[in-house]
């Protein structure tokens, strides 16, 4: 059931592609091809960006025990990553953006974690929202970009309901779990439209809404365990007026007939839509932490002058490691098929696309097992609240309890998919499920 008729030669022939620095000319073929090459073996060396991030995770390892103790990523820490142009990378280069490979974000976000797994969940939520963004109609993209290219958005996605009127739609409610909402100037809110038939059951609604942070109002409610820092507020709508062309359907992001894909043609915006966006967030947040519980126990034991010679410790550090390059490499390899598909040259049957969304969807609650092990190996020392083991184990928890881990679900449905005998060519998906 695996999908291995693609090569590497395959998924490096690019014709047209065209990620390139932030706002530049397109990448010289060779440099492009020899770049994603190194990309897909693992090695980041020629990425500006996963050096600058790399560079940051010091800092933010000296900053996480105080950020710990705060709602909301530290200010000096954003502009940290604007600075760096991280929450750019999947942003047009229209606008000032990258458009950078869903590989190199994905390093990107899984390092930032490394140093602080909260850090890492608000640079790829917010930098997916640019990606999204780039799907509307350009006047939308314009206003939020045109004055300034370093605009951030937040979200939720889960629907609330919208009345359609001349022009546009008036939307009231209250949207959950808001990351980094208190450093965005707009929102994406989900959102079913009254009296027209709603999408079917599942975490999006049929429409996506864009709106100002004058039309919304933040309830600062995130107390919580894990991802303390991420700041997930709750969103308030009260009868704003969403104009027609700040509102996006999900089908015309599934059939590929988004406004937004006139402008912006670019192989980053050929890839589909739900498999780079569900994959931005928890997948490197997960990994990224577990690489820095891990390395911080490495550092423990060196601290205690012992080396590693505890075979327990040894085996599960080396049981950890070997996961987070198994994981991240099949990842990585399945992004290697995706952009094949987009260049032309293969195609991916229904069941594999199934078998993505089950791969990504485990790797959080599989880090978290491995998490938990990490955690009590690290010894009674290891849970005073100066050592970071307590607060990487929480972050990865609460990682897995998102809904795109649900592992399970995608078992099922990947094997309804193999199982069914309808032709692979015809089978359609629900709107949440078709490319995520």
């Amino acid at each position: 059931m695996s999908h291995t008729t693609h090569t590497l030669e395959s998924a490096l022939d690019f014709t047209q592609t065209d990620f390139s620095p932030a706002g530049g000319p397109a990448l010289d073929q060779n440099e492009l091809r020899r770049r994603v090459h190194r990309q897909l073996l693992g090695d980041f060396s020629d990425s500006v960006h996963v050096q600058r991030a790399r560079e940051l995770v010091p800092v933010l390892k000296e900053r996480a025990h105080r950020q710990w103790e705060h709602e909301r990523v530290f200010d000096e820490t954003i502009a940290d990553m604007q600075e760096a142009g991280l929450f750019q990378m999947l942003q047009p280069r229209r606008y000032g953006g990258t458009e950078a490979t869903p590989i190199e974000s994905f390093e990107v976000a899984a390092t930032l974690a490394e140093g602080d797994p909260s850090v890492g969940w608000v640079l790829a939520v917010v930098g997916g929202h640019a990606f999204h963004l780039a799907y509307f109609d350009d006047r939308a993209q314009a206003e939020v970009w045109s004055d300034d290219t370093k605009m951030l958005i937040s979200s939720p996605y889960a629907p609330c309901t919208a009345k359609r009127v001349d022009g546009g739609f008036l939307l009231s409610g209250r949207w959950s779990f808001s990351s980094g909402s208190d450093h965005c100037g707009w929102t994406l809110l989900g959102a079913n439209i009254e009296g027209e038939p709603p999408a079917p059951p599942g975490p999006v609604g049929t429409h996506v809404m864009l709106l100002p942070r004058s039309d919304y109002s933040i309830v600062h409610n995130w107390k919580v365990h894990g991802l303390r820092a991420t700041g997930s507020n709750d969103i308030v709508v009260e009868n704003a007026f969403i104009p027609d062309h700040r509102s996006l359907t999900w089908e015309s992001v599934f059939d590929r007939t988004a406004p937004g894909l006139q402008v912006n043609d670019g192989l980053l915006y050929r890839l589909p839509f739900f498999q780079v966006f569900s994959r931005a967030t928890q997948p490197p947040t997960a990994l990224g932490a577990l690489k820095g519980m891990a390395d911080a126990l490495v550092e423990r034991f060196r601290e205690k002058g012992r080396g590693l010679q505890d075979p327990i410790a040894a085996l599960a550090l080396s049981k950890t490691y070997s996961a987070i390059d198994e994981m991240k490499g099949r990842l990585f390899a399945n992004y290697a098929s995706l952009i094949a598909q987009a260049e032309g040259e293969i195609t991916i049957p229904a069941s594999t696309l199934e078998q993505y969304r089950f791969q990504a969807a485990h790797i959080a609650p599989r880090c978290a097992e491995l998490a938990t092990e990490l955690y009590r190996v690290a010894g009674g020392t290891g849970i005073y609240e100066d050592r970071p083991f307590g607060r990487y184990l929480a972050d990865i928890q609460a990682t897995q309890t998102h809904a795109l881990n649900n592992f399970p679900q995608r078992a099922l449905e990947w094997m309804t998919v193999v199982g069914n005998s309808t032709p692979e060519s015809e089978v359609r998906h629900p709107l949440w499920r078709g490319q995520s």
